[in-house]
Parts: C-alpha cells; structure tokens; sequence
C-alpha cells in the first residue's frame, strides 16, 4: 500500500468519526438522583398531571412531562410553582441535551440548527432557578418546542410571566 493510499484511508476514518461524534453523541444525563442534594424536590401528584393520550409520561425531579415521540416533544409539561421557587440565583446556561429518560430518543439540538426557529422552553428555566438540578433538567430536548421569535419572545413570554406573577402569590 502506498503512502497515498494510507493517507487517504486515514482521512476517511477521521471525517466519519468527526461526523459521527458531531450527529450521534449527546453529553452526559442532568438527571442523577445521587446529584440532587438539595432537598428541594417538587413532587407533582398524578392527580394533578392532565391525561396523556402517549402514554409515555416522563418524570424528572422538579416537573412531569408527556412525551410524543411522532413529533419528538412534549405534549404536555406540568409543574409546581410557588413563591419559594422564584429565585434569581445565576446559573450558567447548560447545552441542550437530549433527555435519557426517554427512551424512544428526544429530539437533537441540532434539529433546529438553521430552521428558524426559537427552542422554546416548555416548562421555564428561570422558575427552576432555584437549585442548579432543577435549572440544568429544562435544558432536555423533550422540554423545547420550535417556535417562532415573535411567538417566543411575545404571547409565550407574557403567558409565562403571568404564571410567575400566579406562582408568588402561592
């Protein structure tokens, strides 16, 4: 084999491997229950959760969410906010990563690369500031849903907002 063809193979190997670590790993799970020291669980009754037509119900530490894997999000998020969560502790912004508890796979980060579209928080990181778990658990893909700038940053903020003012009153 010459050296030409030895430089070729090698540069085949390394772009296959450099694409497929860049579509297929996803960094380490935010869901260990041996990280969650804190004490501050916020345990969602199964009465409290709307019916879930998948069947596929996910349940983290700090929220509840009903997963659909044809569209590869959530149909439904649910949790419990009162004042004590309302916190305004900084926290560094994690990756997006796809949730290990659903085992069909989430949606990838990647999925809205260039698509025009916001990842838009289900279940709002800034009402989970309140312990680093909780924060880092609203950064799984099955947690965003593409939407619009406009829709992100306009009706989907106030309705979020509205929530929080809801959430200091309990």
């Amino acid at each position: 084999m010459t050296k030409k063809t030895t430089y070729l193979i090698l540069m085949v190997i390394c772009t296959v491997g450099f694409w497929l670590f860049n579509n297929f790993y996803t960094p380490d799970t935010y869901t260990d229950a041996s990280v969650v020291k804190d004490n501050k669980q916020v345990k969602l009754e199964n009465y409290l959760q709307p019916s879930s037509t998948t069947g596929v119900v996910v349940k983290h530490n700090y929220f509840t969410l009903s997963y659909n894997e044809k569209y590869e999000q959530a149909e439904w998020v649910a949790y419990l906010l009162n004042k004590q969560h309302l916190t305004y502790e900084d926290r560094k912004r994690p990756y997006f990563i796809e949730d290990p508890k659903v085992k069909t796979k989430s949606a990838d980060w990647r999925n809205y690369k260039r698509s025009g579209y916001d990842r838009g928080h289900l279940c709002p990181a800034g009402d989970r500031r309140f312990a680093l778990q909780a924060y880092n658990e609203t950064f799984y893909t099955s947690n965003i849903t593409p939407q619009k700038n406009d829709f992100n940053a306009g009706v989907w903020n106030r309705l979020e907002k509205k929530v929080k003012t809801m959430g200091k009153d309990r």
